[in-house]
């Protein structure tokens, strides 16, 4: 690989912890309906990706109160512990809800943990017709009060409810969901089959009910749940980032048995072979054709300033990328407040960034000579290429001075907006030189004569050539999506998405 690029699965954490979003707990016996009173129980579960173990989860679940005031109380905690690029990293996820009886949800909060990161924090309150939401970045907390619907969903409720409310084959059910990890709602629906052969941990096939589980949030993912004789979910299983993912009930024992060997590396293993490239990233054109199982590539990859499609057929289109270099002299660009704004990620007004937005500029004036030096500034001072950390705010990158491409997206997009250019990041792939390979990637655009310039931090070659494929981007601002929701895209396509390169200039 090329000394300066460090092309990364992004997110890896993206990936899991929607998927473990979705993991069910315990579900009540004998119950006819949600709205009797549930006794407490324990559920230990076990993960494994790609056939090997990479961590466990164990869930509780209990009713307090009873009549109209009765509360259905869940805890579910995540341990995960994979690899990137050969540096180990480890997730920890705590999820606390309340909910009424018939699923209606009360109360939440989730942390997550990801060493040596600070941990992030979304955690509300539902009060009459309103959400009262808490999103806790870098030790910063911010509150807003949003409107809510009646009848919106704990984010574990639909496990309870193959219980105590069981589908039939062949019936489809749907209703809305409150989904933490992306602070949003979303439409939960779920569609019974009939009874299908699956082996369990035990490697010993069964033939258990079936029901797939899919979200309006995470646009063609699909989780498949597992149900015995007695509607017990016994295992869930689902494709991810092109492996299959599978989470076993077991006994606590089982559970907490440690990680055998080497953990997995899910960076390696998802990168995306093509011929090689000469000068891949010093290129002004290259012409891609995309092939995406199931999907057509124009739904999913975006047109931009710096790349157009064409499609070819349902499931491949041809994709030219050009490079767009910083202009000089240039003009701040006039876009939307968000992507100028400081936010829980990208702290603009924070003392340490600030300082390094007056190092990096200088005594430069042009907007778009402050960018190109900004670009070579974090660059050089980012030297512990860190893989262990999933995503940190750009004011902790600012005063650590570590981490991988989206450390260096972060923090070179919130200096150029202390200098008032606008900025947002991109979430894409990225061509890898040694690898002969794209891998997910994130990097920096910021916007000069009215044009969405890119910008790559993690290499700091003074702009971009052609060996970048954006997917999607995100001004990270506090009133838009959750930071994370903006990984979606990628995790799609990653296992999926086949390319081939047709020419190069």
């Amino acid at each position: 690989m090329h000394t300066s690029v460090k092309p990364i699965l992004l997110r890896t954490l993206l990936g899991l912890f929607l998927v473990l979003s979705f993991s069910f707990v315990p579900s009540a016996h004998g119950q006819d309906s949600p709205t009797k009173t549930l006794p407490k129980e324990e559920t230990w579960q076990v993960i494994y990706l790609a056939g090997q173990r990479i961590g466990y989860t164990w869930s509780t679940l209990e009713t307090v109160g009873s009549g109209q005031s009765a509360i259905v109380k869940t805890t579910a905690d995540t341990f995960m512990t994979i690899k990137r690029f050969g540096q180990t990293l480890v997730m920890k996820q705590a999820l606390t809800t309340e909910e009424t009886p018939e699923g209606d949800l009360r109360r939440f909060r989730f942390e997550m943990a990801n060493p040596p990161a600070m941990s992030s924090v979304t955690s509300g309150k539902i009060e009459g017709r309103e959400l009262s939401l808490t999103q806790e970045v870098n030790g910063k907390p911010k509150t807003t009060i949003q409107p809510w619907r009646d009848g919106v969903k704990s984010p574990v409720f639909q496990d309870r409810m193959l219980k105590v409310n069981p589908l039939k084959p062949g019936e489809t059910r749907t209703f809305e969901t409150f989904v933490p990890e992306f602070a949003k709602v979303g439409k939960t629906t779920m569609t019974a089959f009939d009874r299908q052969e699956t082996k369990l941990l035990n490697g010993k096939p069964e033939k258990l009910f079936k029901v797939g589980v899919s979200n309006s949030l995470i646009p063609g993912f699909m989780m498949e749940t597992f149900l015995d004789e007695r509607g017990e979910a016994v295992k869930v299983s689902t494709t991810m980032l092109g492996s299959l993912m599978e989470i076993y009930v077991v006994s606590e024992t089982e559970a907490l048995k440690a990680i055998e060997g080497e953990e997995l590396d899910l960076a390696i293993g998802t990168l995306i072979k093509v011929k090689p490239l000469v000068k891949g990233h010093g290129s002004k054109r290259i012409v891609y054709k995309v092939s995406i199982v199931a999907q057509d590539p124009t739904d999913v990859i975006p047109a931009s300033d710096t790349q157009t499609l064409k499609k070819i057929d349902a499931e491949s289109a041809e994709l030219t990328v050009v490079s767009l270099p910083i202009p000089s002299p240039a003009r701040i660009g006039k876009v939307a407040d968000e992507y100028l704004q400081s936010s829980q990620y990208l702290q603009r007004d924070d003392v340490l960034i600030q300082k390094h937005a007056i190092r990096a500029a200088s005594d430069a004036t042009d907007p778009g000579e402050i960018a190109r030096r900004m670009e070579t500034y974090v660059r050089e001072k980012l030297t512990k290429k860190n893989f262990s950390t999933a995503m940190a705010s750009a004011a902790e990158v600012a005063n650590n001075l570590e981490g991988d491409c989206t450390e260096h997206a972060v923090l070179l997009a919130a200096m150029l907006r202390a200098k008032g250019i606008p900025s947002r990041i991109v979430v894409g792939l990225v061509y890898a030189d040694r690898l002969f390979a794209f891998g997910g990637h994130m990097w920096t655009e910021a916007n000069l004569n009215d044009q969405w310039i890119p910008l790559d931090a993690t290499l700091g070659n003074g702009g971009i050539g052609a060996a970048h494929i954006k997917l999607a981007d995100s001004a990270l601002s506090d009133d838009g999506p959750a930071a994370l929701s903006g990984f979606s895209p990628l995790m799609n396509v990653i296992g999926k998405l086949k390319l081939e390169v047709i020419s190069a200039e």
